[in-house]
């Protein structure tokens, strides 16, 4: 069992902004690239913004896209690789501007970081409910790191029956629990789990370019209820990997950001071939435009709930999203075809160039 939480970090690759520029600036959706080459991009990328980092710092952006499960070992774009392009855009202006979310990237990147780094998100959400804020000092975030993977470890080891699992569980938090955390160790722990917050508008930070103090968001209008609303759809490790692996990640998202919608009637558009495909060719097209051979229907899916769900305040569900598809393939079974998985379910989908055309007018 693999624990929701993103260990390798660095205290100055902290912004998820970060992830769109080293995907859509420094790397390629087809061409494998060396750790080092991408490195050196990402930190060339963010110093021409002016916050100046070495490459050094930018290995640990490339481990994080990684951790993140955006790009593959190669450094080529991962499914999500091919969500974040979709859906995040590179922005002018000053670099607060550019590393600040809209609505969009909000869900993008609390779909990424829930599946990723849940588990240190639930942790930071129940302190914070409890203290209030926590200072800015090197002594504060060493103890925040070593209670937080002492926590999380140790509710995954809980959870697991695991031999291997529980042995792996039980020597880091046996070694952490010895050595803990010193001088700035603990701010490379933890800034980037923070600070993905910040972004998210989840949590405050009062001197954003400066104190690294955080804070309940009691003056951002109905921020704080947000934590409530997290803590209530997800209270625990076994709440957050049901809600991962039954793909209702989007319907905890409306109810965080508190996105007024309506459900989207699949019934009410069943047989009706047209529809579904106005929604699906258009991102479709720019995913097969980046050289691959094969459309990811998760990727095509969240796409489009994304895009409903700010553009339209409608709410797909990820299961009513594959059901219109497939009854689409079986309308026209020539003009869409799957590829599957190990499991034999669809994972890819194919459409022929006619009803591209057909549906890109």
């Amino acid at each position: 069992m693999q624990p929701r939480i993103v260990f390798n970090t660095h205290y100055q690759v902290d912004e998820p902004a970060y992830m769109t520029i080293l995907i859509k600036l420094c790397t390629s959706p087809v061409q494998s690239s060396y750790r080092e080459v991408v490195a050196e991009r990402v930190a060339r990328e963010i110093t021409v913004r002016g916050k100046k980092l070495n490459a050094a710092a930018g290995g640990y952006a490339v481990d994080l896209a990684q951790d993140l499960e955006l790009t593959t070992p190669n450094n080529t774009w991962s499914e999500k690789g091919h969500l974040l392009n979709l859906i995040s855009e590179i922005k002018e202006g000053e670099l607060e501007d550019q590393l600040r979310l809209n609505l969009l990237e909000k869900l993008l990147y609390f779909r990424i970081f829930l599946e990723a780094d849940g588990a240190a998100f639930l942790f930071i959400t129940r302190r914070l409910k409890k203290y209030g804020s926590t200072a800015n000092s090197d002594s504060t975030w060493n103890s925040w790191a070593t209670e937080m993977f002492i926590e999380v470890y140790s509710d995954y080891l809980a959870q697991t029956a695991n031999t291997a699992d529980r042995v792996g569980f039980r020597r880091l938090i046996d070694r952490i629990n010895t050595h803990g955390y010193e001088g700035n160790s603990g701010s490379h722990k933890v800034f980037l789990h923070f600070q993905t917050l910040y972004r998210l508008g989840l949590v405050a930070r009062p001197d954003s370019a400066g104190s690294r103090a955080y804070y309940l968001p009691d003056y951002i209008p109905n921020a704080e209820k947000s934590l409530d609303i997290f803590l209530h759809e997800i209270p625990d490790i076994l709440t957050l990997e049901k809600v991962i692996k039954t793909k209702k990640w989007i319907d905890v998202a409306a109810k965080i950001f508190q996105i007024a919608y309506n459900p989207y009637s699949a019934d009410s558009i069943q047989n009706n071939t047209d529809k579904v495909l106005i929604q699906i060719v258009p991102h479709y097209r720019r995913i097969m435009s980046t050289g691959v051979p094969l459309c990811s229907l998760p990727t095509l899916i969240e796409t489009i709930q994304i895009k409903l769900l700010t553009g339209e305040s409608k709410l797909m569900s990820h299961e009513d999203a594959m059901n219109l598809i497939i009854a689409a393939q079986k309308e026209r079974p020539k003009d869409i075809r799957f590829h599957v998985d190990r499991r034999g379910q669809p994972a890819f989908i194919k459409l022929s160039n006619d009803i591209v055309e057909q549906y890109s007018a």
